[in-house]
């Protein structure tokens, strides 16, 4: 396969797999958010964003293959809330709580909630 249409063959697929037997989109939600926490995804964001004059760093195999994986990711994770929100599935079923990514997540935004409370002027 041509190598430039395997992200678009990734994204494809995940649109695809909404109709396989046993496809859960709890379990995608789920998966999504064990493996990722918000200071994660708040990298590979910037990274995907980021204007790279480094073209060297960019074309690293590593790169390439996270920013692939975690488009798929997260359009498996946009496809999953769309299908629990317009499906009799409860979005309460989905238990991250004990996950560590969720207390990683839970411990940036104590922080970014003591910065923002310390910058913030009170409107009392």
């Amino acid at each position: 396969m041509n190598q430039k249409y395997s992200n678009v063959l990734a994204l494809e697929f995940a649109l695809y797999e909404i109709h396989d037997a046993e496809y859960d989109p709890i379990k995608k939600i789920t998966d999504f958010w064990e493996k990722y926490d918000l200071i994660g995804i708040q990298n590979t964001l910037h990274l995907l964003l980021k204007n790279h004059t480094d073209s060297n760093y960019m074309d690293e195999l590593y790169v390439i293959c996270h920013k692939k994986v975690f488009l798929a990711d997260l359009f498996r994770l946009l496809i999953a809330y769309f299908t629990i929100h317009t499906s009799n599935s409860n979005i309460n079923d989905v238990d991250i709580f004990d996950a560590d990514t969720t207390q990683i997540s839970r411990a940036e935004l104590a922080v970014s909630k003591r910065i923002h409370n310390f910058f913030c002027l009170r409107k009392d």
